[in-house]
């Protein structure tokens, strides 16, 4: 049904509407108005639904009629430049920290367990990567963070 706002205290976020269709003027409260849209204003028209509040009749799905929406302060350019950040983040994530570990560096170097177990039988860091990774009984990694040889090879 449609009315016209006939008191409004902003202040505290309620009014009435008047409407032809109902007996008596009709609660209105800011939460039941249409979001996106300025404040309302005494003398608004408006388009509502009748419920209850507190067992009293009172407006609810309340919208201004005839009011232009806020304008939006997201361009469509910001929006297409925030997709842009995300999916190159995503990218940078998966090939920088995910896909790394998923394909270790050593993998293809052809390294195989030979029985070393100390960082000084160790040629490189990649060795010993794979060493901690993929063989047993190895003492190469004394603070366990998974990163073996840190003082002589991988520091």
């Amino acid at each position: 049904m449609k009315g016209k706002i006939v008191r409004w205290v902003d202040k505290k976020g309620f009014g009435f509407i008047q409407s032809s269709d109902t007996n008596g003027d009709v609660f209105a409260h800011i939460s039941q108005f249409q979001s996106g849209y300025r404040r309302p204003q005494l003398g608004d028209d408006v388009e509502f639904e009748i419920g209850t509040s507190k067992d009293k009749v009172a407006a609810r799905n309340v919208t201004l009629i005839g009011v232009k929406p806020l304008k939006s302060d997201v361009s469509p350019l910001s929006v297409v430049f925030l997709g842009l950040l995300i999916a190159f983040s995503g990218y940078a994530l998966w090939a920088f920290v995910v896909e790394p570990r998923l394909n270790p560096p050593y993998e293809n170097m052809g390294f195989s367990c030979q029985g070393k177990t100390h960082c000084s039988q160790m040629t490189s860091c990649n060795e010993a990567m794979f060493y901690l990774d993929n063989c047993p009984n190895v003492k190469i990694d004394g603070d366990n963070d998974s990163i073996p040889c840190e003082s002589q090879l991988c520091g």
